[in-house]
């Protein structure tokens, strides 16, 4: 008995919602950690300097793209076998 909404014949990943992708949540924590420190300074001197906005909009996309990237993902991915996560034999036949 297989306890996976997905058919046990399938080859697509089972669908989730964005927010519940650690990497979504981890990319939005980057980014706000990212953030406050040129928004604290910039509210401590009353302006905004161009240097800063220029490192925010920067941040953004970084951000931006991680997320995309999450989205379209379509494979999983594994690690070298030294590091923690799946590794290459793990999906092997």
């Amino acid at each position: 008995m297989s306890t996976s909404n997905q058919p046990i014949d399938s080859d697509k990943p089972e669908a989730k919602s964005i927010f519940a992708s650690r990497t979504f949540w981890g990319a939005v924590l980057a980014g706000v950690a990212s953030l406050v420190p040129l928004a604290v300074k910039d509210i401590k001197a009353h302006e905004i300097t161009v240097d800063d906005a220029g490192q925010a909009i920067l941040i953004l996309c970084g951000v931006g793209t991680v997320i995309v990237g999450r989205v379209n993902a379509q494979a999983p991915i594994y690690t070298p076998d030294a590091l923690p996560g799946r590794n290459k034999s793990d999906f092997e036949m």
